[in-house]
């Protein structure tokens, strides 16, 4: 049951609707089911659980069971019975059939419960909203019971009242014919009804009475009975009305009874209950509750609460609210209102009404005009008003004219205020119909869906006062008129622009009126009286100086007299005593400044100096003494006032126009002004000072004679130097001890930067000469770019006020600095900065007359707000994408300066924005720079070593290098190569830039490809050539892709490597800086062909990385090979080897570009290319393709050249051809083997006659014997001369060459080489321990090679050892072979020994030794005839020589040598 109960509690919860006053909804009844539990439910389930049953079953069954619920009601649980209430005013409303019974029961309980005291308030109301909800079930059983407990002269529960009152208006048609009865009983209850609730609960059902008969009177005939008499209903109820207004309303101090005696009020004048004679004194009340209130609020006698404060001001708002909702064309209501409505106008405790009171009075006198036809409506609006005395047309006038002012703020009072004077012009005055008509339309129509500027505004009101004073003509009129204004100053705040409108009324008024002692005797009672006015200086100002206007000798004369009769400092004392404040000598130096403002400009002119600055000063110098004498004065109250009137008077003065005039005392007054600004303190900023001596020099400035421009520069500085280096903004205003003193001084700080910047731009602008234009800006150069961001900050808002749309700058002024100045700081700390930057950017554009895409850079400008530097960086891009194409061309330079310069020194967001507009302007204006292009190159240039230092800035530097060459790649790249050598870094990386963008990328390559082949056509080499290969290098070290280019490039620098061999890199060519060092420090000069050798290099390794080369065989030595004029073609037959011949194309262009250098002018080139295509001549495939044909006739030539090393290259050419075109050395084979042959006999260079040999060698190769035939002797003969060369290489060539010649000797020629092999075996067998082991071997294989022509085959066995891993020794290979030599030919073994003295000296220690042990086995193994023919006394002479051999092993060589001679000579008896 538990959880039953729980259940339905929640659905219960889940289908609550709301009831008409509070309440849930419930369902039919069907409880039985629980009747068990009854007694053991608490109340408040019982009934949760009926409703919820009731809801889940919809509305389908009866209510029988409901009594179990209403049985709850008579019980004491009050809070059963609110949740009761709640749920059955749901049922009720949503019910369509309730039973008879259980009607008549809620009834009773609700009756009772809502008439019972001792139940909470809360339930009786629920109470009553059940028992009204009731009446839609059965109506007049519910009517029955209330009216039976609203009894004649019997004081109601309130209750029931409000019962009435619901019933009445939620059940119309049926509560009618009760109205009456309920009317009349009502009326004999009123005056039992003394406690302020009852008071209320009758009001609130009088007005719901009310709207319940008008609705019935309104739709009668919709109702089902007959018509009742409606008049006797309204005049019973407004009998109600009118005792409640006149018993009531004036004793109610309940705040509620007041607020519904209101709301009554308007039910009734919305009903049309409002007669004229009854109704007039309702409206009064309406109006005067509002003042009562607002009097209360804002002039309290002594001090309300919060609560009341807040019911007072619910008050005014029903006040207003029934104002508001009036309708003053209702039946009835004009007669009422017209023209006792006027009364309300004039009244200052009525001015909060004026919104809704203005908007009536139009109504009623519009209504009126549209029934002008008819003579009888017409005459309503004009009846008496009895005791009312209505305002006169001028006290109209004024209070209209002075609210009208409020029409500049856009105020609904203002607007009503001038839709008043478009309609009144009859009741102000007859004469100013026809004039308001026109004129005030014509007034209007500037403003028309805007509102104005307070000034424009005021102007144009005062401007209507005096034509319709001067329409009126009527003196008397105009001095009423003046008096009203007088009157209705207290109406009004001194700090109002009502109050300060009324003041220049009251002025102009008195100027428009003829009678001059009227004007004096007014202008005296000011000056004596000037509190009247209210702000006394102020008025005064305001008042005397529109007087001026017309008077200004009356004012002058009066103002004379006063001052000489005023004994100021008696007056002072006695106002101090009195309260009453008198004028001072400080208010007449303000009055003189308005005076001029406003005097006829010819008049002000000649009275000038006498009449104004003459007594302004003097007044001044008064007031700065101190028994009497002069001292510096800070009373800032005369300091504020003499500036206000030397710059009215400056005003005035400039506003004549006069161009003769001549300002005398204008460096004297602006020494005052500065004389002000320098004693302002730099640490504060409390006082108006400041601002206020800026805007007097500024006007002051302007007038004749002009200053000079150092003045105007001094000024200005002085100016400057006292507003931006005050502390920040914050800390200024946090000086403040209050919020009103912070304020204030927020407001000073924007006034002082505006009145400074105007000062800037006045002062700056009116100068005719661009030049002195520029130096006053100048001023503010260095505190744009202040490291202290607050003195920034004021120095870009003062430069976006000077640089506005409305001003020209001289047709020569240039922008290009400041464009450069500014425009980077639009991504600069503060989102203030970047705003003015932005403006002040687009500032100079405007001052040249440069129309820019306004909406599109307002729309990017907001974006500056954003502190993601991202957005800034993304923003500042985009607006220099749109200006910088509008920089005119002369500027440019100018612009680049001085952003190279913020790129220096600026903060790192503004460092990218420098360089991102140095980079728009060079897109936009690149093509066009080209007279420029070496100034700006230069400029970059210069600032190169310091931006290196940050890295950001730098590759910006770079990136506009890259893109000036874009379009000017061939000045740059000339630009750039006239840098000394060696390039510096900057230089270097500058290339570097080239090369990395790929916009220049191809055309610096193509540009530096073009220099050098000029550089180069002579086949002559200088440093501008040395230059270009230097900034190749830096091209090629970035990577940059070759393929194209590389045969040009490397033909090119091969032919530059060339033709600065063995060059020196002339001191003048020398960087300047390079000269600059410190002591001991040695000077590295570079050597040219190591440069070119360098760049060839990094483009042989990019080469490689493209596949368009290989590594070379001699690796990084190659090099070193190169550049060494020694082995210079050595490192080109490297350079040569190294070539992809697999990338035909390639190398086919390689060939073409380098055939000229076979026939050069320069040597050194003829030997490259004579060097480089010797080794192509190996390669088959391009004797195929190429034009080697050509080239083997240039190598034959070349083979008889004097110079040794292209002889060298060119017979290298001609062997190398063997193994390219075999077929060519058979064709060409006798020219050929000349040329080669030739090269034998170079015996001065050794290189030459190696070549030759290698050149024979492989030419023979390919040749028979019969084509050598006629050479062959010859080769031999000279090949036979190379055997003891120093050279290894010579050597062994020339060994290889013999044994090659073994197989070309044929019959014609073997017994010629038998004797040859003789001659030449003593070196074979001695070399075959050569310290090179290559050339041992060569022995070894040409001796078993010749061998078989002497016929000693038997001697291959002892040969065979020397194959052996482990060499056997010279001692006992030479023994076995001259064992085996002395059996087969005992002639040999002489023949060896004849020839073995020769290498008794020779130079290696090795072939020394072997000599000995050679000559050792010889003599052993000769025969006795032999031994007899041996040269015993020489032989024994060198061999004792070689005893001191420093060589170890020939000393005992020799011992051994010596010793077996000795053996053998005794052996024959042969003495020794």
């Amino acid at each position: 049951m538990e959880s039953m109960s729980t259940e339905v509690s929640e659905a219960v919860v889940h289908g609550a609707q709301p009831g008409h006053w509070m309440g849930l909804d419930l369902g039919p009844p069907g409880l039985v089911w629980f009747k068990a539990d009854l007694e053991t439910w608490s109340t408040k389930n019982i009934s949760l659980h009926c409703a919820a049953w009731a809801w889940g079953n919809g509305h389908t069954e009866a209510f029988g069971d409901i009594s179990l619920t209403l049985g709850m009601l008579n019980k004491e649980d009050n809070i059963s019975k609110e949740d009761i209430y709640s749920h059955l005013t749901s049922v009720i409303q949503n019910s369509d059939i309730l039973d008879d019974a259980i009607v008549q029961r809620l009834i009773y309980y609700t009756s009772k419960d809502m008439r019972d005291d001792n139940i909470p308030r809360e339930i009786r109301m629920l109470a009553g909203e059940v028992l009204v909800s009731l009446a839609a079930h059965d109506f007049n059983s519910v009517m029955y019971e209330v009216q039976s407990n609203f009894r004649i002269l019997e004081l109601p529960n309130e209750f029931v009242v409000l019962s009435l009152a619901e019933l009445a208006t939620s059940y119309v048609s049926q509560s009618i014919p009760f109205m009456m009865m309920t009317l009349l009983t009502m009326q004999t209850m009123l005056r039992l009804a003394e406690d302020e609730s009852m008071k209320q609960t009758f009001c609130i059902a009088l007005e719901k009475f009310s709207k319940a008969i008008y609705k019935y009177v309104n739709h009668w005939r919709d109702f089902p009975y007959p018509r009742l008499d409606s008049n006797r209903l309204s005049d019973k109820i407004f009998m109600l009305f009118r005792y409640i207004m006149e018993k009531w309303a004036p004793t109610a101090s309940y705040i509620n009874v007041r607020k519904c005696t209101l709301l009554l009020i308007q039910a009734m004048c919305e009903k049309c209950y409002i007669e004229a004679r009854e109704g007039w004194p309702l409206i009064e009340y309406v109006f005067s509750q509002f003042a009562m209130s607002n009097k209360k609020l804002e002039k309290p006698v002594k001090p309300i609460s919060q609560e009341e404060e807040k019911e007072e001001r619910s008050v005014l708002e029903v006040s207003l609210e029934v104002l508001k909702t009036l309708d003053p064309l209702v039946i009835g209501m004009p007669q009422v209102l017209w023209p006792r409505i006027l009364t309300f106008v004039v009244p200052a405790e009525y001015t909060g009404t004026l919104d809704h009171l203005f908007n009536i009075i139009r109504i009623l006198i519009m209504a009126e005009e549209r029934k002008k036809h008819d003579i009888k409506e017409s005459a309503a609006l004009v009846i008496s008003t009895g005791a009312v005395k209505l305002p006169s047309p001028q006290q109209l006038l004024a209070r209209l004219l002075v609210i009208s002012m409020l029409a500049s703020l856009g105020t609904l009072r203002g607007a009503g205020a001038i839709g008043l004077l478009k309609v009144l012009p009859e009741i102000i005055h007859p004469k100013l119909v026809e004039l308001w008509k026109t004129r005030i339309p014509e007034l209007l129509q500037p403003l028309e869906g805007k509102n104005a500027s307070i000034v424009l505004w005021e102007t144009i009101l005062l401007q209507l006062l005096k034509e319709s004073l001067w329409k009126i003509s009527d003196t008397a009129w105009t001095m009423q008129l003046s008096r009203e204004f007088n009157q209705q100053m207290s109406s009004y705040s001194n700090t109002s622009i009502e109050k300060r409108f009324l003041w220049k009324a009251l002025g102009t008024t008195l100027a428009s009126c003829q009678d001059r002692d009227f004007v004096s005797a007014q202008i005296k009672d000011f000056l004596v009286a000037p509190s009247q006015l209210g702000d006394q200086r102020q008025g005064i100002t305001s008042v005397l100086g529109y007087c001026a206007e017309d008077h200004l000798d009356i004012v002058l004369k009066v103002l004379k007299t006063f001052q000489d009769q005023e004994k100021f400092f008696v007056n002072r004392c006695m106002g101090i005593f009195s309260g009453k404040k008198s004028l001072t000598k400080i208010d007449v130096i303000a009055i003189y400044g308005a005076l001029a403002l406003h005097a006829p400009k010819q008049q002000l002119l000649t009275r000038l100096n006498q009449d104004f600055l003459a007594q302004v000063l003097f007044l001044y110098g008064q007031c700065s003494q101190v028994l009497g004498l002069s001292v510096v004065n800070k009373d800032i109250d005369l300091q504020m006032s003499f500036t206000r009137s030397i710059t009215e008077i400056g005003i005035a003065v400039q506003e004549a126009e006069d161009p003769m005039f001549q300002f005398t005392y204008k460096e004297t007054l602006i020494g005052y002004m500065l004389d002000f600004v320098r004693n302002e303190p730099l640490d504060s900023l409390a006082s108006p000072v400041r601002w206020k001596a800026f805007i007097a020099i500024r006007y002051l400035s302007k007038l004749k004679p002009r200053l000079s421009l150092n003045d105007h520069v001094n000024i200005l500085e002085e100016n400057i130097r006292k507003l931006l280096p005050l502390p920040p903004l914050e800390i200024l205003v946090n000086e403040g001890e209050t919020d009103k003193d912070k304020e204030h001084i927020n407001f000073l700080h924007e006034r002082s930067m505006d009145a400074l910047g105007k000062l800037l731009k006045t002062m700056i602008w009116d100068e005719t000469e661009a030049e002195n234009c520029q130096e006053m800006f100048n001023l503010l150069r260095m505190w744009l770019v202040s490291q202290k961001e607050w003195e920034r900050e004021r120095a870009f808002q003062i430069t976006s006020r000077v640089l506005t749309n409305d001003v020209e700058a001289p047709e020569s002024f240039r922008i290009g600095a400041l464009l450069g100045l500014l425009a980077p700081h639009s991504c600069d700390t503060l989102p203030t900065i970047r705003q003015a930057a932005a403006s002040a950017t687009i500032g100079l554009f405007y001052i040249k007359g440069i129309h820019l895409e306004e909406e599109r850079l307002q729309g990017l400008q907001e974006g500056l707000e954003c502190d993601d530097v991202q957005v800034q960086i993304k923003t500042s891009s985009k607006i220099a994408k749109l200006i910088c194409k509008f920089i005119p061309s002369e500027d440019i330079q100018m612009f680049l300066e001085e952003t190279l310069d913020g790129l220096e020194s600026l903060g790192p967001a503004c460092t990218k924005a420098c360089g991102i507009w140095m980079i728009a302007a060079l897109k936009e204006h690149g093509a066009a720079m080209e007279d420029q292009l070496l100034e700006i190159l230069s400029t970059i240039y210069h600032h190169m070593p310091v931006l290196r230092q940050k890295e950001e800035s730098f590759q910006f530097i770079l990136e506009a290098i890259s893109q000036i060459a874009s379009f000017h790649m061939d000045a740059v790249v000339i630009n750039l190569l006239q840098k000394p050598l060696p390039f510096d870094r900057d230089t270097k990386t500058l290339w570097k830039a080239l090369a990395e963008n790929p916009v220049s990328r191809g055309k610096v390559i193509r540009s530096l490809i073009d220099k050098l082949e000029t550089k180069l056509e002579d086949d002559v080499a200088g440093m501008d050539a040395i230059s270009v290969a230097s900034a190749m290098y830096e091209v090629f070290s970035m990577g940059t892709l070759i393929t194209d280019l590389y045969p040009e490039l490397f033909t090119l620098l091969l032919k530059l490597v060339s033709c600065t061999l063995g060059q020196k890199m002339p001191y003048s060519t020398l960087s300047h800086r390079r000269r600059m060092m410190q002591q001991g420090e040695r000077q590295q000069i570079p050597d040219p062909c190591k440069i070119s050798t360098a760049t060839l290099k990094c483009l042989q390794a990019q080469a490689m990385k493209e596949g368009l080369a290989k590594e070379s065989d001699e690796g990084d030595n190659l090099w070193t090979l190169l550049s060494s004029p020694a082995t210079h073609h050595i490192g080109v037959c490297a350079l040569a080897r190294s070539m992809a011949v697999w990338q035909r194309g390639v190398i086919l262009d390689i060939m073409e570009h380098l055939l000229s250098s076979l026939t050069s002018s320069s040597e050194n080139y003829r030997i490259t290319g004579t060097a480089f295509f010797s080794e192509l001549m190996r390669e088959p495939s391009l004797w195929k393709l190429g034009n080697l044909r050509e080239v083997l006739n240039f190598m034959d030539q070349s083979a008889w050249d004097s110079n040794a090393i292209l002889r060298q290259m060119a017979i290298r050419g001609l062997g190398n051809t063997a193994s390219g075109a075999p077929h060519k050395v058979k064709k060409h084979k006798q020219i050929m083997l000349e040329s080669v042959i030739r090269g034998l006999y170079h015996l001065a260079r050794t290189e030459v006659v190696c070549e030759s040999l290698k050149a024979l060698k492989k030419i023979l190769e390919l040749l028979t014997d019969k084509d050598v035939s006629f050479y062959f002797k010859e080769i031999v003969l000279q090949t036979r001369t190379f055997f003891e060369d120093e050279q290894d290489d010579v050597r062994l060539t020339a060994i290889f060459l013999f044994e090659d010649l073994a197989s070309l000797a044929g019959r014609r020629w073997k017994i010629f080489f038998a004797e040859e092999i003789k001659k030449s075996m003593i070196s074979f067998l001695l070399h075959l321990w050569d310290p090179n082991p290559k050339i041992g071997a060569a022995c070894r294989d040409v001796l078993i090679i010749c061998i078989p022509f002497l016929g000693l085959q038997d001697l291959y066995g002892i040969f065979d050892h020397l194959l052996e891993q482990d060499l056997p020794r010279a001692r006992d290979f030479y023994r076995q072979f001259c064992v085996k030599m002395a059996k087969k030919n005992q002639e040999i073994l002489w023949i060896l020994h004849t020839h073995s003295f020769t290498f008794f000296t020779s130079s290696w220690e090795m072939i020394r030794s072997a000599a000995v042990k050679l000559t050792d086995a010889i003599i052993l193994n000769l025969t006795s005839q032999y031994v007899e023919l041996l040269d015993k006394e020489q032989l024994t002479i060198r061999l004792q020589a070689l005893r001191q051999d420093p060589c170890i092993s020939v000393q005992r060589a020799a011992e051994a040598a010596l010793q077996t001679l000795l053996r053998r000579c005794k052996e024959t008896s042969i003495p020794l």
